[in-house]
């Protein structure tokens, strides 16, 4: 297990009326935590979605960091790490879904949460969703995978401070 160690950090949130400002005590460990989840291939109405499913905790723990005056909503969705989203589906790409549908998957994720103005998330990565990316036709990073400040990372969305 990594050593942690304690951080402080200031973040600037834009709230409806004006800028505020709040600081977070959190964990910090080594930048990359390995885990592995679980492929979710899926098609409705022709456009096919891709994620990875990833251990509930993850964004739990994370979750429990952020200070609960900001009054935040959790994601629409349980916790997973976005691949592709609301793609037409090219000819013959629905048995490279099946195929994908429950393999596993290894990633990793930083335990820094980052914010803007409206989502809080944590920064992950795997060579091997790049890899599926491509192998359906796309580049390896596409802007629905990229967390909200479009860094060239994945993302697990843990927050946000939509209305």
């Amino acid at each position: 297990m990594p050593c942690s160690k304690v951080v402080f950090t200031r973040y600037f949130i834009s709230g409806p009326m004006s800028w505020s400002i709040f600081s977070v005590y959190y964990t910090r460990m080594d930048f990359e935590h390995p885990d592995v989840g679980t492929l979710r291939a899926s098609l409705e109405d022709g456009l096919y979605r891709v994620a990875l499913d990833v251990d509930p905790g993850i964004t739990e723990v994370a979750r429990a960091l952020l200070p609960k005056s900001l009054r935040f909503n959790k994601p629409k969705f349980p916790a997973h790490i976005s691949v592709v989203r609301d793609r037409e589906l090219a000819p013959g790409m629905d048995v490279v879904l099946r195929r994908l549908d429950g393999e596993r998957v290894a990633f990793t994720y930083d335990s820094f949460i980052y914010a803007d103005e409206t989502y809080f998330w944590l920064r992950a990565e795997s060579p091997r969703l790049r890899a599926v990316r491509v192998e359906l036709g796309l580049e390896p990073m596409g802007w629905v995978a990229r967390p909200p400040d479009q860094s060239d990372w994945f993302h697990i969305t843990l927050a946000n401070l939509k209305p």
